[in-house]
């Protein structure tokens, strides 16, 4: 397997490079902690225009024809910065959904406007006592006359505070962990009975609860197949995994030079704190967290662009390390970086707080374990 960043992937992230030192700032998050959304509409129409939401979508449906990999730049870029900007909920999983699951008409209908920035999706899958499990479904569908009534609770929806449709998992037939009887159904926030409950994360960003109360949806709004969901959800769900190992990888990236910046400037018993051995020893260990955690997040972009049969289990290995790495050098950079961390005005405290949210985002290090064995068959 060959997986080189071409001149254009590198292009790609010089400019997201550019565009986050231009456009976004750790004040900027300061401001935004306590804002309902976490993040401003007027940038993110800016990397509308850029072309970053139609980036993978193809140019029938007003994309730029881009394969997967070139995700990879823009995200590890978003994780330096940790720009807030809901990109991950709306391309990853609800444009993608509709690409890869959506009818013709769907996608004709959606895509275009999720590309120019007008429209927001996400997906609404995790459900109480269901952990991380995606076939794990109580919400039911029940065929009401020429539509569908959804009943039911989600839980924790990424960026749901802003989106204008949700892809929701509902249960049409068999038991409430059957792989088969999952049908995606698009469901708009202004549905009748549908509500909306608010969810503020560690790191500032915004989720909701959705409560599903006899909410009508007609045939026409069912995504894919009915009671054959799982499958390209789950296909979905993978590459939206590997997106935000990449983000985490930028961030590692930024924690270790916010902290190296630090331990080279900081003066203790007339020498700077870097020249001690021991500090020494920790920072290299970050680094080298971080270069395992990259080297597995670019092996499980290559098997999703390959499509290699060991795809899934590429991920989860990624996860599992990147959830646990990212935690790992963003509390060893507050060891290093001493009191002055636990303040407000200490940016390395934004890496750590992120770490814990994208650490449990799409499963934890210990679920994406299991899950690889299971995969593997042990």
């Amino acid at each position: 397997m060959d997986f080189e960043l071409t001149s254009e992937h590198l292009m790609l992230k010089e400019s997201a490079a550019s565009f986050v030192k231009k456009e976004h700032s750790f004040e900027r998050l300061r401001k935004l902690h306590n804002d309902p959304l976490g993040y401003t509409d007027d940038v993110y129409k800016k990397m509308a225009e850029l072309g970053w939401m139609s980036l993978i979508y193809p140019e029938e449906y007003g994309g730029l024809g881009l394969d997967f990999s070139f995700a990879l730049g823009l995200l590890e870029e978003f994780g330096r910065g940790l720009l807030p900007e809901p990109w991950l909920s709306t391309v990853m999983l609800g444009g993608n959904l509709v690409l890869m699951g959506g009818s013709e008409s769907q996608k004709e209908e959606i895509l275009p406007e999720i590309a120019s920035g007008d429209l927001k999706m996400t997906a609404a899958y995790l459900e109480d006592d269901g952990m991380y499990e995606l076939n794990f479904c109580s919400v039911s569908a029940t065929k009401n006359g020429e539509g569908f009534s959804i009943s039911g609770k989600k839980i924790f929806v990424l960026d749901g505070c802003s989106a204008d449709k949700f892809i929701v998992t509902t249960r049409t037939s068999g038991s409430v962990t059957d792989k088969e009887g999952i049908t995606l159904f698009i469901v708009p926030r202004d549905a009748a009975g549908l509500e909306i409950k608010p969810v503020k994360t560690m790191d500032g960003r915004n989720a909701c609860m959705l409560e599903f109360k006899d909410v009508s949806v007609p045939e026409s709004a069912m995504l894919g197949e009915l009671d054959h969901g799982l499958p390209v959800f789950s296909e979905v769900m993978d590459q939206a995994t590997a997106a935000i190992c990449a983000e985490m990888v930028g961030g590692m990236s930024a924690a270790i030079d916010i902290t190296c910046e630090y331990i080279s400037e900081r003066v203790q018993f007339g020498k700077a704190i870097g020249t001690f051995q021991a500090l020494q020893h920790k920072a290299a260990d970050m680094f080298i967290q971080k270069e395992l955690s990259a080297s597995a997040m670019y092996y499980a972009f290559a098997s999703i662009e390959e499509k290699t049969e060991d795809r899934a289990m590429a991920v989860s290995v990624a996860k599992a390390k990147c959830s646990a790495a990212y935690l790992d050098v963003t509390k060893t950079a507050f060891q290093l970086c001493g009191a002055i961390a636990f303040t407000r005005e200490a940016d390395i405290g934004f890496f750590l707080m992120r770490a814990e949210v994208a650490g449990i985002l799409f499963g934890d290090t210990d679920y994406h374990l299991d899950r690889y064995a299971t995969l593997k068959g042990y």
